[in-house]
């Protein structure tokens, strides 16, 4: 079992937007790279894809957050996920269910490849160049998803539960949980 505590003291979250505002300058150029090789872009102005990028991801947040719970729903076989707010941080999908890492990797992975793909599609149609900020912003929130993907498979894990105390992991199935899983 391993406990990942979110808690503000455990987390250096200055360090972790930094990376994630890394993250989203370098998907803008690959981004760009990318539309230059296959289509005309239509540039539009700094303020336009500014302000653009940013009320489309506050869409985009939501639509994200929407797929994480109906992904959740699905896999927890009807749960409702829940949500606290503890010590300065919004923690979500807080659940008395165990996940087995398949489960738990849909869950945080299906609204990256959705919404991207869609984002794609949406540009392969109009090719503005605030949608090429909407999708960069959207990668760079997705990182905390990659992060607990990446620390899930990297460890081997079998069973995640996440909690109010954080995310705790398994090699094995909990006893406690035989009749909360599958």
């Amino acid at each position: 079992m391993q406990k990942i505590d979110f808690s503000p003291n455990r987390i250096n979250l200055p360090k972790f937007m930094a990376t994630q505002l890394v993250v989203i300058l370098f998907m803008i150029v690959f981004t760009y790279k990318w539309a230059f090789m296959f289509t005309t872009i239509h540039e539009q102005t700094f303020l336009a894809n500014l302000l653009y990028g940013i009320l489309g991801f506050i869409v985009i947040l939501g639509l994200h957050e929407l797929i994480h719970r109906i992904s959740f729903f699905i896999c927890s076989k009807g749960e409702q996920p829940h949500f606290k707010y503890k010590k300065g941080f919004l923690l979500v999908h807080i659940s008395k269910k165990y996940f087995n890492k398949w489960q738990y990797c849909t869950i945080m992975l299906a609204p990256m490849f959705i919404l991207t793909g869609v984002l794609m599609f949406i540009f392969s149609i109009y090719t503005y160049s605030s949608i090429i900020i909407m999708l960069s912003i959207h990668i760079g929130y997705c990182l905390i998803d990659l992060y607990l993907v990446g620390i899930t498979f990297t460890n081997k894990f079998e069973y995640v539960h996440p909690s109010d105390e954080g995310l705790i992991m398994y090699h094995q199935r909990p006893i406690q949980a035989n009749d909360e899983l599958e």
